[in-house]
């Protein structure tokens, strides 16, 4: 597991070498920083960050902020785990991206955002509500090694009542993005309805 995500990892920063994105590449550096430890399903933290991009970066012609979509992507956590300012998001890595992420932090210095607005105003957000659908294909994908049958049962209800509508919204709000909503969407379902043949986890999906 650690040889390929290290091999991902390589492959994901010649990517971006050869785009001559040296804004994401600064980005990366910076989050693997401090996303060093392990997650619960004993894989390495900053693979959850690398796994997104890798997925994200077969949309990227339907982005319209493409690099600066890669750059939230690798920074969405740091404000919440590890106290990083959104000033210095800013300043490192310019306005667009420090108003995505902090509109994907949910937790921050004391203040906690109502679920419903959090979702409500990244939908109005192109880049915030592209980058948390990714988040959310990858925590699918590691949560059964990773959560309790409750916390997995929350996660997938969250998806179809609060994620799906946002992706919707935002489809609509940005309409040249559509073509990576819908994979988003698809990918999203297809994991909810495989919980539902291999748990007791029941859902409700639609195309």
């Amino acid at each position: 597991m650690e040889q390929d995500f290290e091999k991902l990892k390589i492959s994901v920063r010649y990517w971006l070498q050869g785009k001559e994105w040296f804004k994401a590449l600064e980005a990366m550096q910076f989050a693997e920083s401090f996303h060093t430890g392990k997650r619960k399903d004993g894989s390495h933290e900053f693979s959850h960050q690398v796994s997104q991009v890798a997925y994200a970066k077969t949309l990227i012609k339907s982005l319209r902020y493409p690099e600066e979509t890669i750059c939230t992507i690798f920074l969405h956590d740091v404000c919440e785990d590890y106290d990083i300012s959104y000033e210095e998001i800013e300043a490192r890595f310019g306005k667009l991206v420090r108003d995505a992420v902090e509109l994907m932090t949910k937790f921050h210095r004391g203040d906690k955002k109502d679920p419903n607005t959090y979702y409500k105003s990244m939908a109005k957000h192109e880049i915030a509500s592209f980058a948390k659908g990714c988040d959310r294909i990858h925590n699918h994908y590691t949560m059964l090694n990773g959560f309790k049958p409750e916390k997995q049962k929350s996660y997938i209800a969250e998806t179809y009542e609060l994620i799906i509508p946002m992706l919707k919204e935002a489809r609509r709000l940005f309409p040249s993005q559509e073509p990576a909503y819908e994979n988003v969407k698809f990918m999203l379902a297809n994991q909810m309805m495989l919980y539902t043949a291999l748990t007791d986890i029941t859902v409700a999906t639609e195309n």
